[in-house]
């Protein structure tokens, strides 16, 4: 699957559907939960963790004050990351990842103002009420 093909999905059918967003974060999480993934995936690995979260609180109507197209950009990402067929298969040790780390490391950066805004908001959220 190109990253493309995942946008599109993600505007055509994520974006609108939180249970379905829900169960591609869960399908994210448990694709993380295998050790070997988690070795490959490991220098992106804080950056799919802030994305999850980011979809999180936007469906929980928590955290709003982002563009749905980051959450698009977002939402693809992930689609690519879970995706078996994509520029690189996952599966070959070593280098199965190379291709999905570059698609997290884009989106990324090309969202740093809203990344930036959501952990502002998170440590606000997280340190409570003085």
């Amino acid at each position: 699957m190109s990253f493309g093909k995942a946008k599109k999905e993600a505007e055509n059918v994520y974006v609108n559907s939180q249970s379905k967003s829900f169960n591609l974060l869960n399908a994210v999480l448990k694709l993380l939960s295998d050790p070997r993934v988690r070795r490959e995936v490991g220098r992106f690995f804080g950056k799919i963790k802030l994305f999850i979260e980011m979809v999180k609180e936007y469906f929980r109507g928590n955290y709003r004050e982002v563009p749905v197209k980051t959450i698009i950009l977002i939402t693809a990402a992930l689609i690519y990351l879970v995706s078996p067929a994509d520029a690189i298969p996952d599966f070959i040790i070593g280098i199965g990842f190379v291709d999905d780390g570059a698609v997290i490391a884009y989106v990324f950066s090309s969202l740093s103002e809203d990344i930036e805004s959501f952990k502002s908001w998170k440590e606000e959220k997280d340190k409570g009420p003085e």
